[in-house]
């Protein structure tokens, strides 16, 4: 027969202390899943903030690690597109993604869903503003460009002193060429002639001895 009955005060404590070590137990088995289920600590960009500048990327920081797989995070514009670009990389408690170049200004919103330590998935939205100041102002490519048309440069207009030593430098060639010899030839003869018909009338004369 046990020592100590339900009913004796000696079993009633015992009863009491069993009571409270069982529910210690419990505590303690179902606390660290309790615990594990992420919460979004900070973010970069910051919900509801103003970037004048723009960011590359969205990081996510969570109150403990989140579990590979099954993880995304989408990035939507004013426009409608998604500019979040490649895969989730997960380091630890962060999870991030690289950002295309952000063309529009406006109000910008994050959709995440991720893998809690406890292996459930959480999900949650938040928004960013990019100022208009933030966006670079295009610039016109080099195709866009016409090129300015080259008046046509007129031709030198002809002087008359160009004229007339051209026609110079063509009678001077003239002479100097064939035309010339010519010319010396039949003054040379001439000349001969006229000593030859000097010379028969000298000998011709009365008294003459040659």
């Amino acid at each position: 027969m046990s020592a100590f009955s339900a009913s004796s005060p000696g079993g009633r404590i015992i009863a009491l202390v069993t009571g409270l070590l069982t529910a210690l137990a419990l505590s303690l088995g179902v606390a660290p899943t309790a615990h594990a289920h992420n919460t979004l600590v900070s973010s970069s960009p910051e919900d509801g903030a103003t970037l004048d500048s723009l960011p590359e990327k969205v990081v996510l920081t969570f109150n403990a690690e989140v579990l590979e797989g099954g993880n995304g995070i989408v990035v939507t514009g004013p426009d409608g597109t998604n500019y979040a670009s490649g895969d989730v990389v997960i380091d630890g408690v962060e999870a991030s993604i690289d950002l295309e170049p952000l063309t529009q200004p406006g109000e910008y919103t994050v959709e995440y869903r991720i893998i809690s330590a406890d292996g459930h998935p959480l999900s949650d939205t938040f928004t960013f503003t990019v100022d208009e100041s933030a966006i670079p102002e295009p610039t016109e490519s080099p195709a866009a460009e016409q090129p300015e048309e080259e008046e046509p440069t007129p031709a030198p207009a002809e002087t008359e002193g160009t004229e007339s030593e051209d026609s110079t430098s063509t009678t001077g060639v003239g002479l100097s060429g064939p035309l010339g010899a010519i010319l010396g030839i039949v003054l040379g003869i001439g000349v001969i002639a006229v000593i030859a018909i000097t010379i028969i009338r000298l000998r011709r004369r009365p008294g003459s001895g040659d």
